[in-house]
């Protein structure tokens, strides 16, 4: 079982160090190929000094599984790049903040085991060669195409028997190492509700935290808890309108949960807005706009949100 990962931002960085703890053969993706030396620091406070010689995109065919834990501006250009070198089995694990990106990623490989994942394990990456994990966190995960038919069943089924098929068992050995990687994990069959959720919480911490220029536990203070609560407002309408489950009250209590729970972090709206790099703001509260906008629903906080943002960028 081989495992390739996609760019090295810091969730990227932090599945390698999670490969290497627990011996799972790993490949790294970059734009261009380069050895180098990454000191990672993970939640226990213990150093790694990992040595990582990325690979070249004609080597992806020898890999089961490809992780894509890059910004959503980045990956359908990942794919087109990556698509001449994979075949039809190969597992493709979407694992990035915001939405708008699945379609496409369906149109561009309609063959695959295309798989959606969100994640609140939490790494922050000082420069090229650190990494420091800052947070445990949960993974949600669901098939959005090419399910396997019902793979753990079949295995189960199978566990007695001389002959199982390959397919079937690289499918399980694909789901068995994220449920490792990314542990605890939760297999969800609407995978798009938990998308909405983690996006309900980002369209409130991102931008508040980047134009403010605070920490996310910062968000606590009494002065933006009316903004909070009317933002949530906006989004559990446009939720409720696509038929997904979601109150402003519940939505508005997992924003202080997670502001809360990574009250000394600085979010990667944040992050990316003072290093001048680009924002997912598209991807997040952009993309409640659009949503809203087909559905004729006024959401002036997230529109103001969305050009905030482009402002600072």
């Amino acid at each position: 079982m081989k495992v390739a990962i996609v760019g090295n931002g810091a969730i990227g960085n932090l599945l390698v160090l999670k490969c290497i703890k627990v011996h799972q053969e790993v490949g790294v993706v970059l734009r261009q190929q380069r050895n180098f030396t990454l000191n990672a620091t993970d939640i226990a406070g213990q150093s790694h000094q990992i040595d990582i010689n990325s690979i070249a995109l004609a080597s992806l065919c020898d890999f089961d599984m490809l992780i894509l834990p890059v910004k959503a501006y980045q990956i359908v250009d990942a794919l087109r790049q990556v698509k001449p070198y994979i075949g039809p089995t190969q597992t493709i694990v979407l694992l990035h903040n915001g939405m708008g990106v699945i379609e496409d990623a369906k149109m561009l490989l309609p063959n695959n085991p295309l798989i959606a994942a969100t994640t609140s394990h939490a790494a922050y990456k000082p420069d090229n060669h650190r990494l420091i994990e800052t947070g445990l966190g949960s993974c949600q995960l669901g098939y959005v195409l090419n399910p396997p038919n019902n793979a753990l069943h079949i295995k189960r089924e199978n566990e007695q028997k001389s002959e199982v098929k390959a397919d079937v068992l690289q499918t399980v050995t694909c789901d068995q190492v994220l449920d490792t990687l990314l542990a605890p994990c939760s297999w969800q069959q609407n995978i798009e509700q938990a998308l909405w959720d983690k996006l309900a919480i980002n369209a409130v911490i991102n931008p508040l935290t980047a134009v403010n220029k605070i920490k996310n536990g910062q968000l606590l203070e009494a002065t933006y808890q009316i903004m909070i609560k009317d933002i949530c407002a906006e989004t559990a309408a446009v939720m409720n309108a696509l038929s997904f489950v979601g109150s402003k009250e519940q939505l508005y209590q997992k924003v202080l949960d997670v502001a809360q729970a990574t009250s000394e972090n600085y979010s990667s709206m944040y992050q990316d807005i003072a290093h001048n790099r680009p924002s997912e703001i598209d991807y997040i509260n952009g993309y409640i706009c659009r949503e809203a906008e087909k559905l004729a629903i006024d959401v002036p906080l997230n529109t103001a949100l969305v050009s905030q943002i482009k402002a600072l960028a």
